[in-house]
């Protein structure tokens, strides 16, 4: 039912009392007996159709207010229960610790099992390959969980999409690899996206890479001098001197109370 439908329905309802209460007999009253008389069987007509409608009014007035009603409930939002974002970072970190735990088996196909079986977008830290397919996963996994790896989130976020029934979960964590003394750290960034499909958390997008490395200063620091100590073994100072910049140059030297510039 429309508010159209609603209007039209309480305007029949006035139009129905209004003709009603012309068609009365205390209405008629105020015409000549001439007219009242030449227009007695319209009046009878009339009075009947009034008191038609009359009788139907009461009905069409129930019938606008159930309208009514029904219209209302029909566009009630539906509730629905949203997952704060504290809630689903708990969410995201034990499916993490679940995925983690699986490693442990060193049960490829237990592994792969966290992963859709449709939909799916793999990108492994120590593969090339972008895994489509759980067979694809698991043989991932084969090999993988032979390394020992145990993984420990360092930094991580996490975005809710669904009203709850699927997040991103990115940010980096630590691998340590191998055995023995050959066991080493591995610093990563990672994304996550978890979707419930039947029930059931699954990973429908995961990527892993190495997190790039910065500069090592402190081995470039050192080599620079090494070739700026060779430099001086040649005793040629015009090369000394290309070492250093021809601008913005503070020169404090050893042997003398100068500050070259």
């Amino acid at each position: 039912p429309t508010s159209a439908m609603l209007r039209n329905i309480l305007l029949l309802g006035i139009f129905a009392s209004s003709y009603a209460y012309v068609s009365t007999p205390m209405t008629l009253a105020r015409f000549s007996p001439a007219a009242t008389s030449a227009r007695s069987a319209r009046t009878a007509i009339k009075m009947v159709d009034a008191d038609t409608v009359l009788a139907v009014v009461p009905g069409l007035a129930a019938l606008g207010v159930s309208l009514q009603n029904k219209n209302a409930g029909a566009f009630v939002a539906p509730q629905t229960t949203l997952v704060s974002n504290a809630e689903m970072l708990s969410i995201a970190r034990e499916n993490f610790k679940k995925w983690n735990d699986a490693l442990q088996t060193k049960d490829a196909a237990y592994v792969a099992s966290l992963y859709s079986n449709s939909d799916l977008s793999f990108l492994p830290t120590v593969s090339g390959k972008h895994i489509k397919k759980i067979d694809s996963t698991e043989e991932y996994f084969t090999d993988f969980v032979m390394k020992n790896p145990f993984g420990t989130i360092t930094d991580d976020s996490v975005q809710i999409y669904g009203d709850g029934e699927a997040y991103l979960h990115s940010g980096m964590y630590t691998f340590e690899l191998g055995e023995g003394a050959a066991r080493a750290p591995v610093q990563a960034r990672f994304s996550y996206v978890w979707r419930k499909i039947n029930g059931d958390w699954k990973i429908t997008h995961h990527h892993s890479s190495v997190r790039p490395e910065g500069p090592d200063m402190l081995t470039i620091a050192r080599s620079n001098f090494q070739k700026w100590n060779d430099a001086l073994q040649t005793k040629d100072a015009a090369y000394v001197a290309s070492l250093y910049s021809n601008s913005d140059l503070s020169f404090l030297p050893t042997v003398s109370g100068k500050h070259i510039k």
